[in-house]
């Protein structure tokens, strides 16, 4: 359901916020039977030294993809995509757009990707590539076929990453923070590559 909610915001109904809830929902339903007991896996004490390593981690998110943007070909038709995803309209708020996923998105995604469908597995899992996936039908708009590749196993690391987190701590809470941070700053450099 979450690819299909994607395909259809990114190439039969365009439109960013359209992908955006499409993808929520179809995370959310199965979520339900959990709502209950979901606050719990969500507790922790993060201490500010963790806190303090989890932002660095998560920025470190923005500044890669910072860093790669010139080599990857996105810069060459990116706003013309982006118009089509309805994201270069006046009507269209970035700030707004910002806000939403960085704070509401990686909670759903932690919930749904590394709760209710994780994995025991130390090292990398499906799970993680399952998470990965959806990412390239975004990607698919934007770069070549070499860096969706490098998406795919960049996106999978990090999911592995997370996954590892709340096996160590016992929480979904610091790889949510690490979660929080690293979407704010893609999605940032998502927005300056747009001016």
């Amino acid at each position: 359901m979450a690819y299909l909610a994607i395909y259809i915001g990114i190439y039969v109904l365009p439109g960013a916020w359209v992908a955006l809830l499409g993808y929520h929902l179809a995370l959310v339903i199965p979520l339900i039977p959990r709502l209950r007991t979901l606050p719990t896996r969500f507790r922790a004490s993060v201490s500010p030294h963790l806190f303090l390593l989890m932002v660095c981690a998560g920025l470190l998110g923005g500044v890669g993809l910072w860093t790669i943007w010139p080599y990857t070909g996105a810069f060459l038709h990116y706003q013309e995509q982006l118009s089509i995803l309805g994201m270069m309209t006046s009507d269209f708020s970035w700030a707004a757009f910002i806000i939403y996923f960085g704070l509401v998105n990686p909670w759903f995604e932690e919930a749904f990707w590394r709760d209710l469908l994780t994995s025991s597995a130390r090292g990398p899992a499906l799970v993680d590539f399952l998470f990965a996936g959806f990412h390239l039908i975004i990607l698919a708009r934007f770069v070549s076929p070499f860096w969706m590749f490098v998406a795919l196993l960049i996106i999978a690391g990090a999911g592995w990453s997370w996954r590892t987190l709340n096996r160590l701590t016992g929480s979904l809470l610091p790889a949510t923070i690490f979660h929080i941070f690293a979407d704010f700053s893609i999605v940032w450099v998502v927005y300056q590559k747009s001016l």
